[in-house]
């Protein structure tokens, strides 16, 4: 089973173009008594229930768990502050827009959205159905994520590697490679050799480099890694367990470039997420 902070989320809202988030029991809210930024996912919980938390936490950036571990600051408030006034205005301007014929041409553009939504909620349930299974051990639950997330997102390569104790080195855990559908790990990454993408996984949220070979975060890569793998765009996203950054859930497109799209990155927090618990389960 799942610990209770992962277990007490129910309900589904059919409103709204993320209404799958609801059903997703895996978001990372956990007694957040006493804080200020516990006070903003409460309110976000009140406006729109398990969906306002979730969307409060895409749009600011931290998840619930990660508000938790760290301390108040004026950055951070203010940072969910306007992530909550603008989850109000969102919520309001869908509720007084009108609705659309089916004739329409945005119809018609949300329909693909659409297709991709239930492929992630149809992927959350199946996960959760069998999350006996999922968390029977690490590395099955491991593979499971590595090889649901590259299905699901139809990305080319699907890692986890978890960070050392001093942040300085990440280990592959589990790597899929979907062309071959074969599982690797093993592979080391040290801070000495890639510092500005320590940087980032360590100060920011998400890394969503859509041009990885461009992109400050992810260019020191390019020479012995990117290029030689053909690896044109990365997205990753941290594995909180515990009340800390534990790793990082890689998402890497080979041979195209692709531009991240918001739903794409709240899935891979989910997909996350599932791996946190099993870390906390396992070590």
């Amino acid at each position: 089973m799942f610990p209770r902070s992962y277990e007490s989320c129910s309900g589904v809202s059919h409103g709204g173009r993320s209404s799958w988030l609801a059903v997703a029991c895996v978001a990372t809210y956990a007694d957040l008594v006493g804080t200020e930024a516990a006070e903003c996912f409460a309110d976000a919980e009140r406006i729109a229930g398990v969906l306002g938390k979730m969307r409060l936490a895409s749009m600011a950036s931290i998840t619930s768990s990660e508000a938790e571990a760290v301390a108040d600051d004026p950055e951070l408030l203010n940072r969910l502050r306007q992530a909550l006034d603008r989850l109000r205005v969102d919520l309001r301007g869908a509720a007084n827009a009108p609705r659309q014929r089916a004739t329409s041409p945005a119809v018609a553009i949300d329909g693909g959205e659409v297709i991709g939504l239930r492929r992630q909620l149809g992927a959350i349930l199946e996960l959760m159905s069998q999350r006996s299974l999922v968390l029977s051990d690490r590395e099955s639950a491991l593979r499971r994520v590595t090889e649901t997330t590259s299905r699901v997102l139809e990305v080319s390569r699907v890692s986890v590697w978890l960070l050392d104790a001093k942040d300085e080195r990440l280990h592959c855990a589990d790597l899929f490679e979907a062309s071959t559908r074969a599982h690797s790990s093993g592979m080391e990454l040290h801070a000495r050799d890639y510092p500005p993408y320590f940087t980032a996984l360590l100060s920011e949220r998400t890394i969503a480099a859509h041009d990885a070979e461009v992109d400050f975060r992810t260019s020191c890569f390019a020479v012995g890694y990117l290029r030689p793998l053909d690896i044109k765009s990365m997205l990753d996203v941290p594995i909180w367990a515990a009340g800390r950054n534990a790793g990082v859930l890689c998402h890497e497109q080979v041979r195209t470039p692709r531009r991240w799209g918001a739903d794409e990155i709240d899935f891979a927090y989910i997909m996350a997420s599932i791996v946190g618990i099993a870390l906390e389960r396992f070590g």
